[in-house]
């Protein structure tokens, strides 16, 4: 799906992503791929665990998966598709408890929160979880606070204004919070270009920046954009091709 403001259009299927892009070359760019269903109704969890593993099947990178996680089963059902971590978002609303457990369970290095905000007209930052149909008259401030005691490892800040628009990341979110949160903090929402994400990587409180759309990358790849990040001085992983293309043959060797 191609995402604006969260208003979803369909693209294709999960046949016509592995025909229209090499994944294997696509993750050397990158560090970790999320995957998420994005499902406006009833879901389908085991056609998309089934999904889930064959992505993890063609690169070797960390997968989050997320979307309509509401039980351990299905989390669990999840990880053992191949996924290493899992990333909730309604559920810190819906069931902080789920949260909680799945944290004590597999570690908070696998609890992912997901929080959507957009700017409202008094200029607060709010959040809004079931895929931003419901506000919950929270700031970020208090729900960051929220999530952390509930368990999330990571935080993954989404900008339901930024989404999609590919006009930069909303930079200005840390400096809104009012405190940097004592995890690893993830933008996503407005990333259009290369220098979008080295602007963002700049910011010492920033740990990584997701875009959503990766065929937005007009007349560029993430090989690019990851070797500019480097000029940049910014550090970042750096993947020796002969080594990656061995790990990666052993890997499928065992899948």
């Amino acid at each position: 799906m191609l995402s604006r403001n969260f208003r979803l259009q369909a693209v294709g299927t999960i046949d016509w992503l592995f025909s229209n892009y090499d994944l294997a070359t696509v993750s050397r760019g990158l560090d970790e791929i999320m995957v998420l269903d994005v499902s406006r109704g009833a879901r389908n969890p085991d056609m998309f665990a089934e999904s889930v593993g064959r992505i993890a099947g063609q690169c070797f990178i960390p997968i989050t998966v997320g979307g309509g996680i509401t039980s351990f089963d299905i989390a669990q059902l999840y990880l053992r598709s191949g996924a290493d971590k899992l990333l909730l978002n309604s559920s810190f609303a819906n069931d902080p408890a789920l949260c909680r457990s799945l944290a004590d369970h597999f570690g908070r290095q696998c609890i992912v929160a997901g929080i959507d905000y957009r700017i409202s007209p008094h200029s607060a930052r709010e959040v809004a979880v079931d895929g931003g149909s419901r506000d919950l008259s929270l700031n970020l401030k208090t729900w960051v606070r929220q999530v952390q005691a509930n368990g999330a490892g990571e935080l993954l800040l989404q900008s339901m204004d930024q989404d999609g628009t590919g006009m930069g990341p909303d930079l200005a979110v840390l400096d809104a919070l009012g405190f940097t949160p004592d995890l690893p903090i993830i933008l996503m929402g407005g990333v259009g270009k290369g220098e979008h994400i080295i602007a963002a990587l700049k910011d010492r409180r920033v740990d990584a920046i997701a875009t959503a759309n990766l065929f937005n990358f007009i007349g560029s790849s993430f090989l690019d954009v990851r070797e500019a990040v480097n000029d940049e001085g910014i550090e970042v992983a750096r993947w020796d091709e002969n080594t990656y293309d061995l790990l990666r043959g052993k890997f499928a060797a065992h899948v």
